[in-house]
């Protein structure tokens, strides 16, 4: 068991990246917050109050409960991309330290320990390419166990634990293998049954979010699967490209680490110190290009940076006797890798909303 005078929250990192999370552990930090360990990486925080009398209740049965949300928080999902990881571990070392006070329930996830320590994006698999059971499809591996367990996770915490049905929101912290012409984007999933509201959108502007790009296109992805199995606003976030431990300029992020402590302390993400309200360039999904057999070319140049715009009447992929030719005025091509598996997507087509 860990030693109740030593914070789980401050060092939440450094024992996955030193080998010695106690899976299944919990507590009370020193800092008042109580925690749960799910699995290596993954912690469940609930406030030290769980109940406030925000609205002047004079007793704690007429309190409203101390937390608006059911809030998933994740990053490593791949295991180079750092800048995520060390936005939420200073988030829980303030929590820790008393900076920042923690009002809202929330699972913070480290997704792939393995990788985070290897240094690599992923080992056997692609982590956010397992989820929505994907994982049944594939040999057994430490990245399908992982994933598998995940989804166990996730589905028990948003159960709750009092039978209170809260918001759900799900941010995924990535950072891109490639140049952006918009540095900070999200991608926004929907079901027919979960649209993304406005709201959130105006919430990921206000997050210093520059571009979103909203699809309803089935998916394999961490973010997708929140949304799609229970109805979470969810988000993947890219933010930057990808560097080691300590190369990250965090500063380039400064926005959506402050959106993120508004969140969990009580407040809501586009309520900005400064008051503005920028709203992000928001595209949606048109199309993806999915690479079918080896015969597979994209006509993109390696180096081409995400949102790269095409006329109408470019061919940009072709596959055998198929092609790919941009249909609308203009398309800008997104996550471009023709090295991708047969049977993945090796592009996805976007248009202004």
């Amino acid at each position: 068991m860990t030693d109740a005078h030593r914070s789980a929250l401050r060092h939440w990192l450094s024992d996955v990246r030193e080998s010695r999370d106690h899976p299944h552990d919990e507590g009370v930090d020193p800092c008042g917050v109580r925690w749960q360990r799910h699995a290596e990486g993954v912690l469940e925080l609930t406030p030290a109050t769980v109940s406030r009398s925000a609205e002047g209740a004079e007793d704690d049965a007429a309190a409203q409960p101390g937390y608006r949300y059911d809030a998933i928080l994740s990053c490593g999902i791949h295991g180079d991309e750092t800048a995520p990881i060390e936005i939420v571990d200073g988030i829980l070392r303030d929590i820790a330290d008393g900076r920042l006070t923690l009002r809202e329930r929330v699972l913070v996830v480290l997704g792939n320990p393995d990788a985070v320590r290897a240094g690599k994006r992923y080992l056997e698999y692609d982590l956010n390419r397992l989820f929505q059971g994907a994982h049944a499809k594939r040999a057994e591996s430490p990245a399908v166990q992982r994933a598998r367990e995940l989804e166990v996770i996730v589905a028990q915490f948003f159960a709750g634990v009092d039978g209170v049905r809260r918001t759900r929101r799900h941010v995924d912290m990535h950072t891109a293998i490639r140049a952006s012409l918009f540095q900070r984007f999200a991608v926004v999933p929907g079901t027919p049954q979960h649209s993304p509201s406005d709201d959130w959108f105006d919430a990921l502007g206000a997050a210093d979010i520059e571009a979103t790009m909203r699809t309803e296109q089935p998916s394999v992805t961490f973010s997708y699967f929140t949304c799609a199995r229970f109805g979470a606003q969810s988000c993947t976030l890219e933010l930057g490209k990808v560097a080691p431990f300590g190369e990250n300029r965090l500063e380039n992020f400064s926005g959506i680490d402050a959106a993120l402590r508004r969140w969990l302390s009580g407040g809501e993400f586009e309520a900005r110190d400064d008051g503005k309200s920028p709203q992000p360039q928001r595209f949606r999904v048109a199309a993806e290009i999915v690479r079918r057999t080896d015969a597979f070319v994209l006509d993109v140049p390696a180096d081409t940076p995400n949102f790269t715009p095409y006329p109408a009447g470019t061919v940009l992929a072709r596959d055998g006797e198929n092609t790919y030719t941009v249909s609308h005025p203009e398309e800008r091509i997104v996550f471009p890798n023709p090295n991708v598996a047969n049977g993945l997507r090796a592009g996805v087509m976007v248009v202004p909303e």
